[in-house]
């Protein structure tokens, strides 16, 4: 079951960011990404095995999100020097960011200080944006198994069309 967001609600502006890119080490802003629709998936890290399985899930479904107009990125918890590695011999069709410092997992409310499975680092979470980048639709994991339906995301975009 979701927990609840105590920053953000539907209807909400999302937060900008600018963060790095491990791979290429250019700076991806929220900016660059509007325009259409995203989705915006926050993981724990790329050390995660319920988190390298969602990136296979948003890949395996990138024909749909296309079908809708729709891009994606995706921001873990971590240093862009630890994720290198995993990314390099995992390469995905959208950006995989970092956000070492944090700042950007708790400004979209999906931050862990701790807890029994996580320390410092993000909860698994879903947002859908529109092309203004206002928020249509979220979902944030109440344990790191948990993760919002491809079917209820794509419902939200074709709500958007």
């Amino acid at each position: 079951m979701a927990r609840e967001n105590k920053l953000l609600k539907v209807g909400d502006r999302a937060p900008e960011f600018a963060l790095p890119d491990p791979l290429t080490g250019e700076v991806v802003k929220l900016a660059d990404l509007l325009g259409r629709p995203l989705l915006l998936y926050f993981g724990r890290g790329t050390w995660c095995p319920t988190c390298r399985t969602w990136l296979g899930e948003i890949e395996k479904n990138m024909a749909e999100l296309t079908k809708r107009g729709a891009g994606t990125a995706t921001i873990m918890a971590q240093s862009p020097a630890s994720m290198r590695t995993y990314l390099e011999a995992n390469r995905y069709p959208f950006p995989v960011l970092a956000d070492a410092s944090r700042e950007v997992v708790k400004q979209y409310g999906v931050y862990v200080r701790a807890n029994f499975e996580s320390i410092n680092i993000a909860r698994p979470a879903n947002f859908v944006l529109d092309r203004q980048g206002t928020i249509q639709f979220m979902h944030i994991a109440s344990i790191q198994v948990e993760h919002a339906s491809f079917s209820e995301i794509l419902a939200t975009l074709d709500a958007l069309a």
